[in-house]
């Protein structure tokens, strides 16, 4: 029966529900059992069976093992053999050893509460314990006799069992952190160490000095108390200590080289490898000062290798697509399995982190070789809709021969010059603004090519003397005429505007139609982002918008309502 299962049975067991509530109750019966068994002695068979019985309470309540827990036959038989052997062993010096594991285990529980209400039984408990220690065990196992000890059994009287009284009767915390069953071990033995320490000091006081009891027990506490002083000032960084806290953080598990110097190790060598194999090779080989490893043998989905030399032990890790094989001149413990562990995966990291860095220069030159191709794509549409236009006008009944001639002796030129500068960033992919052609003469091939269309074309300002990059403009103009086609087609009679600025220094093209808005989630990815289109693929403004932008132009929709749709090509005003 235990503390988890009391609530589920018969009604004959009520009282004992008070007790399985709360754990601190059965905490607190188990103390008054104890101090009452401590109080009749140690000798006496009235004292045996109620140490016996505050052990079995102190069974309902142990927090190692859960209270679900069927014993097996073999569990049975193992604890009725260490009863038996408590009971026939016990003694006074036998008493103490188990008051301070009963100090050690109540102080490991209260480490493992974080709210002040939970942890304040187990804190009374273990006051309890370290006084009934002090005053009623000790006593009885020197060989001396103590001046103190009549004080002290009137303390074991009156004081004691109220302190064990007020830790059975201490109402619960309503929200409580830890986990039921859950002590911190390493709290317990360094708490279980320092009440042996202070009673074997207390006792070599008293032999080597020849000091009263509660002098020498004093004596040893204070001495106690100041190296756990000067522990705690040393190990705390923020009192100006030697910091020796961060010291054993950085040093512990580690073999020879601690975490920090190997990621410093591993930040330096990704540093000078390009390739995740040739990382793993460096790193692995940086291994072999660690005291112990031989050598060993790693494997990645870019190649493998080996570094060192072969041994009696392997151990083999796996840590996201690395596996590394490391030789052994022995058996490695647990922590240390555990930092060969972490520094593995630490590598794989690393690796992954190349792995993708790689990846990314890959994708960067499909990118560039995307924009290249997506570029001389719409260069070729525009010259092919420069020839669609030509043709058109040279089928045309009412065109003369003389006409045709003037027209295609000024075009021809024209498409040849682009169609070169189509084949230059074919052989040079980086972004080139082409060649600068005179205002007035690109204007006239401009009205030339699309006069046929039914576009009208508007031209003020000063048109002499400024020049302007070719590629760039014809490539604005051929877009956004085409678009303003093809927006013809569903609204015929749709008026398209081609207008020519050129003030002081300043050339400024629009290209308007008078019909109707576009829509304002189109109109914000515009020169953006590629949009989806029924004719093509989308990305004629978004390139042209680049191309004018590394030429130093800004093409944006300049005015967007119902009958005035007006795009506009001007210089960029540097930022």
């Amino acid at each position: 029966m235990t503390r988890d299962n009391i609530a589920a049975h018969p009604r004959w067991l009520a009282p004992w529900r008070w007790f399985g509530r709360t754990p601190s109750r059965l905490l607190g019966a188990s103390l008054i059992v104890l101090h009452l068994g401590m109080l009749q002695g140690v000798e006496s068979l009235v004292g045996r069976t109620l140490l016996l019985a505050h052990l079995g309470v102190f069974l309902i309540w142990q927090p190692v093992v859960r209270g679900g827990y069927r014993l097996a036959t073999r569990d049975l038989l193992v604890m009725a053999a260490l009863i038996v052997v408590f009971l026939l062993s016990m003694s006074w010096g036998v008493l103490a050893i188990w008051l301070m594991v009963l100090a050690g285990v109540i102080g490991g529980g209260a480490f493992a509460e974080i709210t002040a209400r939970g942890r304040l039984p187990y804190q009374l408990a273990v006051a309890y314990l370290v006084c009934s220690l002090f005053m009623m065990v000790l006593p009885r196992v020197v060989p001396v006799a103590v001046a103190e000890r009549p004080l002290f059994d009137v303390l074991a009287l009156t004081v004691l069992p109220a302190l064990a009284l007020v830790v059975m009767l201490l109402p619960a915390a309503r929200v409580t952190s830890r986990r039921p069953g859950a002590i911190d071990f390493l709290s317990a033995i360094l708490l279980f160490l320092a009440l042996a320490l202070s009673t074997l000091g207390g006792f070599a006081f008293m032999w080597l000095l020849h000091l009263p009891y509660l002098v020498a027990l004093v004596t040893a506490l204070f001495a106690m108390a100041m190296v756990l002083f000067v522990l705690a000032w040393a190990w705390h960084p923020s009192v100006g200590g030697p910091q020796l806290g961060m010291v054993f953080a950085r040093r512990v598990l580690s073999a020879g080289l601690s975490f920090e110097e190997w990621l410093h190790e591993l930040a330096s060598v990704s540093v000078s490898a390009d390739t995740p194999d040739a990382l793993a090779d460096q790193a692995c080989r940086r291994m072999l000062r660690i005291p112990g490893v031989c050598g060993g043998h790693w494997r990645l989905a870019e190649g493998e290798g080996t570094f060192g030399e072969t041994a009696p032990v392997a151990r083999q890790l796996t840590q996201e697509g690395l596996t590394v094989t490391l030789y052994l001149r022995r058996a490695p413990s647990p922590a240390l399995s555990w930092h060969f562990s972490l520094m593995v995966r630490m590598l794989a990291e690393f690796c992954r982190e190349k792995r993708h860095a790689r990846q990314l220069e890959t994708l960067s030159y499909l990118r560039a070789i995307h924009e290249t191709g997506a570029r001389l794509t719409h260069d070729v549409k525009n010259l092919l809709q420069s020839l669609n236009t030509l043709c058109f006008t040279a089928a045309r009944p009412e065109m003369d021969e003389t006409a045709l001639r003037t027209l295609v002796s000024r075009q021809l030129p024209v498409i040849t010059r682009r169609l070169t500068s189509t084949l230059d960033k074919l052989n040079h992919p980086e972004a080139v603004a082409g060649e600068t052609v005179p205002l007035s003469m690109w204007w006239q091939e401009c009205c030339a090519r699309h006069g046929a269309s039914g576009v009208r074309f508007v031209a003020s300002g000063e048109l002499e003397g400024e020049r302007v990059p070719s590629a760039v403009f014809s490539s604005v103009v051929d877009n956004l005429v085409q678009n303003a086609l093809d927006k013809r087609q569903l609204a015929p009679g749709l008026g398209i505007t081609v207008r020519l600025v050129g003030r002081s220094g300043q050339v400024v093209l629009e290209v308007e139609d008078d019909g109707e808005a576009m829509p304002p989630v189109l109109a914000r990815q515009l020169m953006h982002a590629p949009v989806a289109s029924q004719s093509g693929l989308g990305m004629g403004l978004y390139q042209v918008a680049r191309l004018a932008g590394e030429a130093g132009y800004r093409l944006s929709l300049a005015s967007n309502r119902d009958g005035a749709v007006c795009f506009r090509l001007d210089q960029a005003v540097a930022a």
